[in-house]
């Protein structure tokens, strides 16, 4: 085998289709099934930013990576739709604006700020105090009567609206793309888990159900399960729960991410209409020793919120935010062993890149974005160790 993917989530998915579409012989080993963990547990907001981060890499790491980082972002979310196009998908794709907002005065700054980095890299964006909020404001303030200043504020709002950011449905699109891969010498392994890698001229995959042998192997789990460069310790596992309710309120047809208390909002169509998938309660994984009690203030504050009919679903993500805010793409130090990783709860994007660039690395491509990305970066770049030693 060319290439060996550990890992069937979106990641392992899709850089599998690019690099058979190259010629490559590929297989995926997942060890429940494909698309089951984080992928399907996902939001699934495909956008080109996620909360304030372009100002941070801008003063960080200068104009020249931070056009890197926004040609990259948008050239991953353009990769997505032609890759719907060309197989002609039915994941519920649509194309909605996407804004990051606060109605807490204490946050002003720190929007006008990234508004002001996003000028400076030239990307289509607004600032804007004029939008609808997806929930009622009346109902809000109804609800809150008890704090007043908060019930007043709500009304007082500053937001980046990205026009033409988008939505699907993860599963629907993991699905279409993974029966694309098998045949030709390419395979899908489902329910089967990795116990060990041993690394030599030819690699080797040791699996609960036997030996698998590549050339190349992609580490495509979460939290890397082989990490040479110790990239791990340079990252933060972020956990958050979620909830999908039916409300009385017509939500708008945008995605909202409120920076403080960070919480993320977006709609999905069902049978029964459009059903809310409400974020929050995020912490540091390992940090809360109570789920329950997350998932039970992540209620309150959707009562608070909206008008809820019923509260249908409920279930929690992990992702790993590195301290650069740069995510995890490359090979390792070991050669011919690569990881993806460190999206930063931004996967769908984040994903789809790690697919380009890889394919482009096991194909002995050129990618202009390899450098700032490598899994071997953070012993070379002082800003990360000045942010270590804080």
């Amino acid at each position: 085998m060319d290439v060996a993917i550990v890992g069937g989530g979106i990641v392992g998915i899709t850089t599998g289709l690019m690099l058979k579409k190259q010629g490559f012989k590929v297989g995926i080993i997942e060890s429940k099934k494909i698309a089951s963990d984080v992928t399907g547990s996902t939001t699934a907001k495909i956008t080109i930013s996620s909360n304030l981060v372009y100002d941070e890499i801008l003063s960080d790491f200068g104009l020249e990576t931070a056009l890197k980082f926004r040609d990259a972002n948008i050239l991953a979310f353009d990769k997505i739709s032609e890759l719907i196009n060309e197989y002609k998908i039915d994941c519920d794709y649509e194309k909605i604006p996407l804004y990051i907002y606060s109605t807490d005065k204490n946050n002003y700054k720190d929007i006008e700020k990234e508004y002001k980095a996003l000028q400076k890299l030239d990307i289509d964006a607004d600032l804007t105090d004029d939008f609808q909020m997806p929930f009622n404001e009346e109902s809000f303030k109804e609800n809150n009567t008890k704090n007043k200043d908060s019930a007043n504020d709500i009304v007082i709002n500053k937001a980046i609206r990205y026009n033409n950011q988008a939505i699907f449905h993860p599963k629907k699109y993991s699905n279409a793309l993974v029966k694309l891969i098998p045949g030709e010498g390419s395979h899908v392994f489902e329910n089967t888990k990795v116990i060990d890698i041993k690394e030599d001229e030819i690699n080797r995959i040791i699996t609960e159900k036997g030996d698998i042998f590549a050339d190349s192997i992609i580490i495509a789990t979460n939290s890397p399960i082989y990490d040479p460069d110790s990239s791990l310790s340079y990252m933060s596992p972020i956990k958050s729960y979620m909830l999908g309710v039916y409300v009385k309120e017509k939500i708008p047809d945008a995605m909202f991410v409120d920076i403080n208390p960070f919480h993320t909002y977006r709609k999905t169509p069902t049978e029964k209409g459009d059903l809310l998938i409400i974020a929050g309660e995020h912490h540091h994984t390992g940090k809360s020793k109570n789920t329950s009690a997350n998932f039970k203030k992540l209620i309150e504050y959707t009562k608070k919120k909206f008008n809820v009919n019923s509260i249908e679903y409920f279930w929690s993500n992990q992702d790993n935010k590195t301290i650069d805010m740069l995510p995890v793409i490359g090979e390792t130090s070991q050669k011919g062993i690569y990881i993806a990783t460190g999206f930063g709860s931004w996967g769908m994007v984040k994903a789809t890149l790690a697919g380009m660039i890889l394919r482009d690395l096991i194909s002995n491509k050129k990618n202009i974005y390899t450098e700032a990305f490598s899994p071997k970066r953070f012993k070379k770049q002082q800003s990360i160790k000045k942010k270590m030693s804080k």
